[in-house]
Formats: C-alpha cells, structure tokens, sequence
C-alpha cells in the first residue's frame, strides 16, 4: 500500500493533503480551483494570526521561502531537532495540511532509513495550474460538500462535522446543498442525488 501511495502521490494531477478527516486524501486536479478558494478565503485570517499558531506561521513562512523543502531540513532550519518538539512540529504541519495551505510528498529518493516529505505551499504546488472559477467560498464549500458524498455515496449526517476542518463553515454549505438537491437527506443519512435516482 506504501508503494501505491507513494506512486500516487508523485502524480502531477494528483496531490495529497488531509483536509478530508485529517487524514491523507487525494485529490484529482479537477478539484482544485474548488479547493483553491477555500485555500485562499483561510490565507488572509492566517497571515494575521486568527487560525495558526506562532509556530505553523513560522512553518508556512520557511516553506514558502524555501518553494520546497524536506522534512529533516525544515526542522533544522527552524532549530527544532530535539525530540521534545516532535509532537508540536508535526501537529503544526497536520494542522496546515488539513487547511491545504501546505503539500507534502513523500521524498522519492530518501536517504537509507529516512522517510520524510518534500513540504510545498499550495500556491507553489499547484502553481497555474489553476483554472480559476467564480465561486463564492460558500459556493465551493457546497460544491466540496455535494462532491465529496458523491464519492462517499451515503454518510450518516452526524459524522459529517469531523470531515472537514472548516465544519461551522459548512453546515450553511450542507443547508444550501439540501435546498438545491445538490445533495439529499434520507433519515439520518445524506446521499448522493444520482443514488435517489437508481
């Protein structure tokens, strides 16, 4: 499974983040520009210190500089080598991955015995390969949402507030997505529209 993941992750059209339950996810190209405005709508509220911590700032800060960095190297640039910060440093970089603010993919060539990811910001990941689209960031939350059951197919609705990071943000999107039948509610469960259909 190691193998496959890391063949995945190494895509162009493909990157891995853990906006979906903290958890690793891929997400397809064609979900981008929809990521992307989510991404952009949290940038402004980090930069001025109301989401991220001292340290995830100064984590976003040194990726960015640096445009692409391994995991190893960040530490050391940023003096946290000793074992007491490994629980924080590596929260810090979960907690930016579940914002999608930065990317991290499995260095190809590692040393012997060393596993570590090559960290990129979103921008820099993602780069222009972009196609900008005019959607509100309710808008693309819905669309995240109702793309997101699709996959899923049925979920109970309880266990959608751990999906995503930004879950108050999203109960208005889950609101929005039942009006318009972007999505469906059948008892405890949401299902996806094509479902209802079959």
């Amino acid at each position: 499974m190691a193998h496959v993941s890391r063949e995945v992750e190494g895509r162009k059209d493909i990157l891995a983040t853990r906006i979906f339950r903290r958890t690793k996810t891929f997400v397809a190209n064609e979900l981008w520009p929809i990521l992307d405005i989510t991404v952009k709508h949290h940038q402004e509220p980090a930069e001025k210190r109301k989401i991220l911590s001292e340290l995830e700032l100064k984590l976003l800060e040194t990726i960015e500089t640096e445009g692409s960095i391994r995991t190893d190297q960040l530490r050391k640039k940023l003096r946290l080598g000793a074992k007491e910060n490994n629980s924080r440093f590596h929260r810090s970089l979960s907690n930016l991955e579940s914002y999608a603010m930065i990317v991290g993919v499995e260095d190809p060539h590692p040393e012997k015995h060393m596993h570590a990811n090559i960290w990129q910001t979103w921008d820099t990941r993602t780069g222009e390969g972009i196609d900008r689209i005019d959607l509100s960031y309710r808008e693309a939350l819905a669309e995240l949402l109702e793309r997101t059951i699709d996959a899923c197919v049925l979920a109970h609705e309880d266990q959608m507030r751990k999906w995503f990071r930004w879950s108050v943000d999203m109960e208005a999107a889950k609101g929005e997505s039942l009006k318009n039948g972007g999505i469906i509610k059948a008892g405890p469960f949401i299902i996806a529209p094509r479902i209802s259909r079959s």
